[in-house]
């Protein structure tokens, strides 16, 4: 049974993934230093340490040299900590853009679904890496993968 906590911390995940893949596609990092800017009354990313330290305005520095960084999201470690969806995003060139915006016309129809299947797809290819089954929690498949073990099994007389 899915609970409300569950279906929102699942639209959570599928908003984070839209926005990664859209900035994978686009060739954007995170920033890891920002400027003060008077005129938009926001802070902006900088290009780089020397860039916010010497621009003459209040600047200060996002990542903190000892917190869990995400190259993409910064701070958000949702897809950077999945192992299934970076073993997909492992098999994509970083440097092929054009291979990335397919990926986001993709996430960016239906973003659910990608999640689903692009998991499915790197727990399937984590499973052929490793040589051993899916885990349980997978498919059904997976939970009768060894000998013995079925409906009919004889290992349970």
């Amino acid at each position: 049974m899915t609970t409300a906590a569950d279906v929102l911390e699942s639209r959570r995940e599928a908003a984070a993934l839209r926005r990664y893949v859209r900035e994978r596609a686009a060739g954007r990092v995170a920033p890891e230093w920002v400027i003060y800017d008077d005129r938009l009354r926001a802070w902006t990313a900088a290009a780089s340490e020397a860039a916010a330290t010497t621009s003459g305005r209040p600047w200060r520095r996002v990542r903190q040299p000892s917190e869990p960084w995400c190259a993409t999201l910064g701070r958000d470690l949702t897809i950077a900590a999945d192992d299934a969806l970076q073993a997909v995003f492992v098999t994509h060139e970083p440097d092929d853009l054009g291979q990335w915006r397919r990926l986001f016309l993709d996430v960016d129809r239906d973003p659910s679904r990608c999640l689903s299947d692009w998991r499915a797809r790197g727990r399937r290819l984590l499973a052929a890496v490793s040589g051993d089954p899916v885990a349980a929690g997978g498919n059904l498949a997976a939970r009768f993968a060894s000998r013995g073990t079925g409906k009919r099994g004889l290992a349970g007389i």
